[in-house]
């Protein structure tokens, strides 16, 4: 045994001294406080005779039995910690289990000890009852806080002891990364934890902002609740004077007390269920919007990784989980508590006896409760997690329904989301199962209540210690007692549905975005040069993967700079950097000379815009996707932007103008039509930089020269970076940069790079054999000639007409530029 294991033995071995030493001092306290204490008294308790209703052993038993779990649990972890520990956590629910049925005896001692007079004046009798309640609260905070922190020592650490572990490990990581098999095992019950109450008092967090109108509800509550107590009283009442005292004037006494008690109660329910269902709707609010607020902070890498339609489903199922179960569950809890607190008033005046009874059953309900409370957190977690993944589905399909029509896969994706909904279905059986369990099992104890309150209530009727018209209220108030405890038991397992619900719901908003748009900068002027300065870069979502390695260029103020190279080089990385939607693992991205995270974040892309090669539009009108984001644009602006974009005609053509609608995502509008209304939508913010990824890829040559004539002429001036595979864009450009393997293999103008013997000329030759001489061999002894449309990433032509550099036409594929 090490030093790390003695404080853990010591305490056990501490706390079971005293348990054993307080039990046998009670038993030498059994006889009348005149007696006092003598040793004698021990050895003639635990001789005599057993009896339930004189005898003590049964209590010096229970001891030993705490003594014995906890030399028991301190042996197994001192020696086989690793496994010992995990062991113990594991028996932590037992310990809790044993703990309340321990309890659980303490009221019957007491009403078996009651049978006999003069036994509740034992001195003897009390020291024992309280110490098995004080003794079995040490046994779980021992287990709980002792045994189960004892920290292993590694230099005694074998393999044996970790084999469990890493098997346990590797299990755990096989379920989480098949969700259909784990749904087919069995489902641990987790204990109740500090995680556990920490998601309860963020949820009722949410509650408080909303005081008025709950304090508003809790008055009518209390008011409500108030008025309920009394009916079961006066109805006994009733029913005695129908049954024995037969008087018409106390009876009518009654019944008017009872009316205004119901109208009182009626009044008071119905405010207190508007002010509670109000508030439930603006913590519901509250809850969303904190949600969407925390998402639209989060960078583009959350979104690489993490699904739309599992944002979506947390965004709507999950919040409204979590606000209506928090916000209804305080409301329950809070009226059936205060009806609970008045009910056990009149029964303990009408008899302490019966009231015992229901104490008894009190810790076994709590204990099925726990059980059921914990399971069902687990298993509304993973419903959420099912719910999630089938609407991902959901969002993927009919979100791109062309894609699945072209294919004719309607029915392959009904039966993947109906398979999602299949794992949804399975976790729904389980519950369906415990509830059963759950009901059954509160069912049978309300009905042993009932009896045992029937049988000892007739047995103290009969002996005269008690009236008959006191057992029909008692009667009364116990069938009130076991709804309020039911529904404080459904109120618990209700936020444990929150509970599961919301662990997404608080991480995704409490998640601080990985990178930090703060930057305060907005100078008066901007200097639009570009310089990239070694950067490295990997995407979050593929960290293995080096996108940029040391990438360093400069793009001047005014000048205009392509990017070209191989597919997956690096090129539309460069753009998102610039944007700043990802950082750089290493090295800095300067704008005007200073990193582009000190701009302001509003700053930054108003005088940076980036026109994709997919733009994305919103189901809005033209005008507005073209102003979007902007506080207030003149109609005369949209107008002039779309005529720069050559969108214009199109616009008016149609029935509404610039008030149509694009539809989701842009889908009233054709490829062309939507990169047109999208690179308007650039060009009316006077950008000091834009980005163009392939702008122009959607239009026909006409559309294209006349938009790109609308850009070169009235961007001059300005900073231009853009990737294009069409050579008309392409040398046109100030500079041409060649980007391979995120490194910078090339620079230089259009007529630089062709005469030199590198990646740039090499994929236009390959571009010129796809174009003029489909599937023959490649001469390399003739000079290239040059398509007007240069597909780097495919290696071919879209067309075959090509133009000199000088602009001189050229008939035919076979002949050879001008230089």
């Amino acid at each position: 045994m090490t030093l790390r294991r003695l404080p853990a033995v010591v305490v056990a071995i501490s706390v079971a001294l005293l348990d054993l030493t307080v039990t046998l001092l009670a038993l030498g306290w059994y006889g009348q406080p005149k007696d006092g204490f003598d040793l004698s008294r021990i050895r003639s308790c635990l001789e005599a005779p057993y009896d339930i209703r004189t005898s003590l052993l049964d209590l010096f038993l229970l001891c030993i039995l705490r003594i014995s779990i906890i030399l028991g649990g301190v042996l197994g972890v001192v020696y086989n910690t690793t496994v010992g520990v995990e062991r113990a956590k594991k028996s932590q629910l037992a310990v809790i289990c044993l703990v309340m049925l321990l309890w659980a005896f303490s009221p019957t001692k007491i009403l078996a000890l009651d049978e006999f007079e003069g036994n509740l004046r034992n001195v003897g009798c009390w020291i024992s009852i309280a110490w098995n309640v004080v003794a079995s609260v040490g046994l779980v905070v021992v287990w709980k806080f002792v045994i189960c922190n004892v920290k292993a020592d590694p230099s005694t650490i074998t393999a044996e002891d970790t084999t469990p572990l890493v098997e346990a490990e590797a299990a755990a990581n096989n379920q989480t990364s098949a969700t259909s098999e784990s749904d087919k095992k069995k489902v641990e019950i987790p204990p109740l934890n500090r995680e556990t109450f920490a998601h309860v008092g963020r949820l009722l967090q949410y509650c408080k902002a909303e005081w008025m109108w709950y304090l508003l509800g809790f008055i009518f509550l209390f008011v409500y609740s108030g008025a309920r107590i009394f009916i079961p009283y006066y109805t006994g009442q009733v029913i005695a004077n129908i049954v024995v005292t037969k008087s018409y004037a106390e009876l009518l006494k009654c019944v008017f007390i009872m009316g205004g008690l119901s109208l009182v109660s009626a009044i008071f329910g119905g405010a207190r269920g508007g002010c509670f269902q109000y508030a439930i709707a603006k913590v519901n609010r509250e809850v969303r919007c904190g949600l969407f607020r925390s998402l639209v902070r989060q960078e583009i890498g959350f979104y690489d990784a993490t699904k739309t339609g599992e944002v979506t489903s947390r965004l709507t199922a999950d919040c409204q989980t979590m606000s209506d179960s928090v916000a209804l569950n305080v409301n329950v809890f809070l009226r059936n508590v205060v009806m609970l607190v008045g009910a056990l008033a009149f029964m303990f005046k009408l008899s302490w006896q019966l009231s015992l009874i229901t104490f008894i059953a009190i810790p076994v309900i709590g204990l099925v409760s726990k059980l059921y409370g914990a399971y069902y957190d687990r298993l509304s977690e993973d419903t959420q997690t099912s719910l999630a993944k089938a609407n991902e589905v959901a969002d993927e399909v009919l979100s791109s329904m062309r894609t699945v029509r072209s294919f004719a896969n309607e029915m392959n994706e009904a039966d993947r989301y109906s398979s999602f909904l299949n794992v949804t279905l399975d976790i729904a059986k389980k519950k369906a199962w415990a509830y059963v369990g759950y009901i059954w099992t509160n069912e049978i104890f309300d009905s042993a209540i009932l009896v045992a309150v029937l049988w000892y209530g007739g047995h103290l009727v009969l002996s005269g210690r008690m009236t008959a018209e006191g057992l029909i209220s008692f009667l009364l108030y116990q069938l009130q007692l076991g709804e309020n405890l039911y529904s404080i038991g459904y109120v618990w397992t209700g936020l444990m549905q929150s509970v599961g619900a919301s662990r997404k719901v608080l991480e995704y908003i409490d998640r601080p975005p990985e990178i930090k748009n703060d930057g305060k900068l907005v100078p008066a002027t901007l200097d639009a040069t570009i310089e990239f300065k070694d950067v490295c870069f990997s995407y979050p979502s593929r960290p293995d993967t080096q996108v940029l390695n040391n990438m360093s260029f400069a793009v001047k103020a005014g000048e205009t700079v392509a990017l070209v190279g191989p597919s997956g080089g690096g090129k539309s990385s460069c753009v998102s950097l610039l944007e700043h939607f990802y950082e750089p693992t290493s090295g800095d991205i300067l704008l005007g000379g200073v990193s582009i995270r000190e701009y302001a974040h509003k700053f930054l892309h108003t005088k940076i815009a980036l026109v994709g090669q997919e733009p994305v539009l919103y189901a809005r009108s033209v005008r507005e996707n073209i102003a979007y984001a902007l506080d207030a644009v003149d109609d005369e602006d949209v107008k002039r932007v779309a005529t720069m974009a050559n969108a214009h005609t199109f616009v008016t053509e149609t029935k509404d103008g610039y008030e149509t609608q694009v539809g989701e995502k842009g889908v009233q509008m054709s490829g062309g039509q939507k990169q047109r209304i999208a690179i308007a939508r650039a060009l009316i913010r006077k950008p000091a930089v834009l980005l163009l990824d392939e702008a122009t890829s959607a239009l026909d040559s006409e559309s294209e020269h006349q938009v790109q004539q609308a850009i070169y002429q009235n961007l001059q001036g300005h900073t231009v970076l853009l990737i294009a595979h069409r050579l008309s864009t392409v040398e046109r450009a100030d500079r041409i940069i060649v980007i391979n393997k995120g490194r910078v293999e090339q620079m230089g103008t259009h007529k630089e790079l062709l005469r030199q013997d590198g990646i740039y000329r090499n994929l236009v030759q390959r571009q010129l054999i796809g174009s003029s001489v489909i599937e023959e061999p490649y001469d390399s002894s003739g000079p290239p000639s040059r398509p007007d449309t240069l597909d780097f990433e495919s290696g071919r032509s879209s067309e075959v007409a090509f133009r000199s550099p000088l602009g001189s036409s050229v008939g035919s594929a076979q002949s050879t530029p001008t230089e």
